[in-house]
């Protein structure tokens, strides 16, 4: 792309960059692709300093010729208007077969010279459209960029124009039918404060100068409403109003809310069912016979547990995806509350990284840990008065690692991770491998022992 021409002021330059913040807006309202030409340095060239295209009315696959010089008689109509500082009008093949209306309208800075024009081609002129968003470029500036309201226009949106004294001076087809349907033809000419319309947002956007919104009901149908001053001034000469009917759309998302809240519902009363099975199985513990029979019991109570702190997650939001940090958490807490010996001096750390992921890969990292944790619990601090046990969940490139490491009694001779009956790492390797397509290793410290958990992060956007 080309520098811009040097030949223009800075005011200038400023008002062709106003003018390309609202030309999107402008195209659509107007139906018809824009183009905003200067004179290169030059003079026998012109450059295309912008050009967009509608998104209400289709004008084929035109290439962008943005930053383009041309010669000035290649577009004899855009010369002229330069040279003569008047609008124009006639006709131009815009590609191979497809003829066009052309309107060419000057733009002047503050001294009264012409020294841009904007270019308006479209198949189905509307005089008025085309009007309005002239005098919208010119005198609307950046401050559209932080209002909503200036979004573009959707193909079966409905389009008026609404002059000073609240009458409705163009309408287009989509318009018209929303309102035919509800039995109100000759939609031009009426007005926006009368009864059978009864738009006050109108009347307030026309005095204040200030872009509105607000969704309306016309006899069933659900609307969304901008109302948008062509001048960001007090007293504004028109506004453009655009309808959009969005019934089926807040159909849809009152469908998705009830399934949202059934959903939380359901993860609630699994939560309680599982909360209440645990209950159940610490009651069976407390008449356990045998110490193997109450530590089974202390396992099972554990894990499901564990499964019971992502539900509760689940409840109480509205996707189905859990922070793993937060749930890790509370299991490590539950389970050090639960399994550490009060006469164990443990000193413990909990390191975790945010990380969002699917509710069936949460709840398999939960199993993981509550099985590692028991695990060191059990065995690392035997026949110990003291130890340390630490925590981590973090991100690595590609790559999220769990690891549980301790000072305690370190593997016993001869370990093989492959080997080993516990039904604790057989439960591990089960879920890591099989549920996180991650490995598990377990590696002998100077002091202790360490499980490392790899997990490749495209779980993170799986389901």
């Amino acid at each position: 792309m080309n520098d811009m021409p040097k030949n223009l002021t800075v005011e200038q330059k400023n008002i062709l960059s106003s003018m390309k913040v609202g030309s999107a807006f402008a195209a659509d309202v107007a139906h018809a692709c824009i183009t905003m030409y200067v004179w290169d340095d030059n003079p026998k060239f012109l450059y295309i300093y912008h050009q967009e295209l509608p998104r209400t009315q289709f004008l084929g696959e035109l290439p962008d010729k943005t930053g383009r010089e041309l010669r000035g008689n290649e577009e004899p109509l855009v010369q002229r208007a330069l040279q003569r500082g008047v609008p124009l009008s006639g006709k131009r093949e815009l590609s191979l077969g497809l003829f066009v209306d052309l309107r060419v309208y000057p733009i002047q800075d503050s001294k009264g010279k012409c020294f841009a024009v904007v270019a308006f081609d479209t198949n189905e002129p509307e005089e008025l459209f085309i009007m309005t968003a002239v005098e919208f470029l010119k005198n609307t500036g950046r401050q559209i960029l932080s209002s909503n309201y200036y979004g573009r226009l959707l193909p079966g949106d409905g389009l008026m124009i609404v002059d000073k004294d609240k009458v409705i001076i163009a309408a287009n087809r989509t318009a018209r039918h929303l309102f035919k349907v509800q039995g109100l033809s000759n939609l031009v000419g009426r007005r926006t404060n009368s009864l059978q319309i009864n738009w006050p947002l109108v009347g307030m956007v026309l005095k204040t100068g200030v872009a509105e919104g607000k969704e309306i009901d016309m006899q069933g149908l659900l609307l969304a409403m901008r109302v948008i001053p062509v001048t960001n001034r007090p007293d504004t000469a028109a506004a453009i109003v655009i309808l959009q009917d969005i019934t089926e759309l807040k159909k849809k998302d009152t469908e998705l809310l009830i399934k949202s809240v059934v959903i939380r519902e359901i993860h609630h009363r699994v939560k309680n069912n599982l909360q209440t099975i645990a209950s159940l199985l610490r009651l069976q513990a407390r008449r356990a016979h045998t110490d193997e029979t109450k530590m089974v019991l202390r396992d099972c109570i554990n894990r499901v547990t564990s499964i019971a702190v992502v539900h509760e997650f689940l409840s109480q939001q509205d996707s189905g995806k859990i922070d793993v940090a937060v749930a890790a958490q509370g299991i490590y807490e539950a389970i050090i509350a639960s399994m550490a010996d009060p006469n164990l001096k443990l000193q413990t750390s909990f390191k975790a990284d945010n990380v969002l992921l699917p509710s069936d890969k949460a709840t398999s990292i939960a199993l993981v840990l509550n099985e590692l944790l028991q695990n060191s619990l059990d065995h690392a601090f035997a026949g110990r008065s003291s130890g340390r046990l630490d925590v981590e969940f973090y991100k690595i490139p590609g790559s999220y690692c769990l690891k549980i490491c301790d000072d305690g009694n370190g593997l016993p001779p001869g370990f093989v991770l492959d080997e080993q009956t516990s039904l604790g790492l057989k439960i591990i390797k089960t879920m890591v491998e099989a549920d996180l397509r991650g490995t598990f290793t377990i590696e002998a410290l100077k002091q202790g022992t360490c499980a490392v958990v790899t997990i490749p992060s495209e779980l993170e956007g799986s389901e």
